[in-house]
């Protein structure tokens, strides 16, 4: 039974370098190397002469395509098989050479290797060493960094100053609720002392009303006394004998009365 390392390799073979799948309808160049009918189909479409390899970009003087049949077979085999899948790729290469990746497009802004640099992507772009883009992005970002931290500053510069305003603010409606807090207690003190002298001068006046009404029931009460006296007086009289009730006058006792009236 193949072992894993060896189904492995087969996969490997067995895999297009354009696509980097399986292959699909696999045909040779010139050279030997194979690919899938589609991908070097598309990576020779607008060429007329001098064909290269992906590979190992020697040059093809035709478009020559070999179907190979037996590859095709043993790709259908393989993918009824359990591959175990590849170790992970280095990332430092090309995932269609398999190359280091030294050189960057500016611009698709990618990664490349040497031969993805004359491939028909990329040899129309503008290309630099690796080190020499990344040391160009590294001063974008300190500069975007020194940029930033201006920003901040600035923001920082505003903000202490809105915190200012912000105290300033609080300070001054504070000092408002205290000067209007204390005009309206010394108003409530200036209203309580009113009141207190209204309330006092209203008992005064009410004392003294009452004091002349109260004199002036009880001098009633006294007349009313007499009176009730005078006609007690006057009803035993006139159960008296003719000669008694006439010794002393009706009119005399009456006038008696009038005259105690007169003086109370």
């Amino acid at each position: 039974m193949a072992t894993a390392n060896q189904l492995l390799s087969l996969k490997e073979e067995a895999t297009c370098s354009i696509c980097l799948e399986y292959f699909t309808n696999p045909v040779s160049v010139d050279c030997g190397h194979i690919f899938c009918l589609f991908c070097i189909s598309q990576y020779w479409k607008d060429l007329q002469t001098d064909f290269p390899c992906p590979e190992c970009r020697d040059t093809c003087r035709r478009r020559r395509l070999r179907p190979n049949n037996r590859l095709a077979n043993m790709v259908d085999t393989l993918k009824h098989l359990d591959v175990p899948s590849a170790t992970p790729q280095d990332p430092n290469l090309c995932r269609k050479h398999e190359e280091r990746l030294k050189l960057f497009c500016e611009d698709d802004q990618e990664t490349i290797c040497m031969v993805c640099s004359v491939s028909r992507d990329h040899k129309e772009h503008m290309v630099v060493p690796i080190r020499e883009a990344a040391q160009e992005h590294k001063a974008k970002c300190l500069s975007y960094i020194d940029s930033l931290m201006k920003r901040r500053e600035e923001l920082r510069t505003v903000q202490r100053k809105e915190e200012t305003n912000l105290r300033q603010l609080k300070d001054q409606f504070k000092s408002q609720e205290e000067r209007i807090t204390n005009e309206f207690e010394k108003l409530q003190q200036f209203l309580e002392e009113e009141k207190s002298c209204h309330l006092h001068n209203l008992k005064e006046k009410e004392k003294k009303s009452l004091q002349s009404i109260e004199q002036k029931v009880t001098r009633l009460e006294e007349k009313q006394i007499a009176l009730r006296s005078l006609t007690t007086e006057i009803s035993l009289k006139c159960h008296q004998q003719d000669v008694e009730l006439l010794k002393v006058g009706l009119q005399t006792q009456y006038q008696h009365h009038k005259t105690n009236e007169k003086d109370s």
